[in-house]
């Protein structure tokens, strides 16, 4: 199995931020230099063993994971509280290559948008109707 150095950069970036986690939070609770981190995270070195340790300590992931984005089991924390059906569609999410990833993102952020605006709307028309309600009661 080949390993892809930017895969793993990529990887370890968008589970950092997944947690909120910035590169000086990193250094503070690892040791690991912010430019050694810019530097995995952007493909141009392989984390060492100790690093991958931390990091996957740090970042709440199997180091399995980082290398090769599966993991044999879940036993990541962040699985933990998970249903089947996210398990599902994280394990799937995760089988795409990165441009077929970043277009289901696209349609998620698309419906994110549309049920906010469905939910806006009908709490608007609430509004609405109570408005009216208390003017006939006035």
């Amino acid at each position: 199995m080949k390993l892809n150095d930017s895969t793993i950069g990529t990887r370890i970036k968008n589970r950092r931020k997944e947690l909120g986690i910035t590169q000086v939070d990193v250094k503070n609770a690892t040791g690991i230099s912010s430019g050694n981190m810019s530097e995995i995270e952007n493909g141009n070195r392989l984390p060492s063993t100790p690093t991958l340790l931390q990091l996957s300590t740090l970042l709440q992931c199997s180091i399995d994971w980082i290398l090769t984005g599966e993991s044999p089991n879940l036993e990541n924390s962040s699985f933990s509280n998970l249903r089947d059906d996210e398990i599902e569609l994280l394990t799937t999410y995760r089988k795409l290559p990165s441009d077929e990833k970043d277009e289901v993102l696209e349609i998620l952020h698309l419906k994110v948008t549309k049920f906010k605006k469905r939910v806006n709307a009908k709490s608007s028309l609430s509004e609405n109707e109570s408005s009216l309600t208390q003017k006939e009661w006035a």
